[in-house]
C-alpha cells in the first residue's frame, strides 16, 4: 500500500484522540469531552479511518483494472511490426510504399 497515505491517517487518529483526550484543550478551548461519547462514538470514531483505508486500497484495485484496459486498448490500436523480407528483423512503418512492398514479402 501507499505508505505516505497509512502514515497520513495514523495521524489523523492521533490529531483526533488528541483532541478529544487531552485535558483543557479538548474541554474548554475545543468544548469536546471524549468520556461521555461512549462506545458507539468510538467506534465510529475507529470505523472513519478503517473506512478510508479499505476504501483507498478498493479504488487501486479499479485504477489498475482501468490502466490494464487502457493499455490494451492501445495496443490494438498499433499497427503490427513489419519484417525486412532479407533479415527477419522488425522494422519501422516510415510510408505506406514501404508498408505495401513488405507485405508482398514471402517468408
Amino acid at each position: 500500500g501507499n505508505k505516505d497515505m497509512q502514515k497520513a491517517i495514523v495521524l489523523a487518529q492521533l490529531a483526533l484522540y488528541a483532541a478529544v483526550l487531552i485535558p483543557t484543550f479538548s474541554d474548554m478551548i475545543l468544548g469536546l469531552d471524549g468520556t461521555i461519547i461512549g462506545w458507539k462514538g468510538w467506534v465510529m470514531a475507529l470505523a472513519g479511518p478503517v473506512a478510508c483505508l479499505v476504501l483507498c486500497e478498493v479504488c487501486k484495485f479499479i485504477t489498475a483494472w482501468q490502466m490494464r484496459r487502457y493499455q490494451r486498448q492501445l495496443a490494438r490500436q498499433q499497427p503490427a511490426p513489419m519484417k525486412d523480407c532479407k533479415s527477419g528483423d522488425a522494422i519501422e512503418q516510415k510510408t505506406s510504399f514501404i508498408q505495401n512492398e513488405n507485405r508482398n514479402c514471402q517468408d
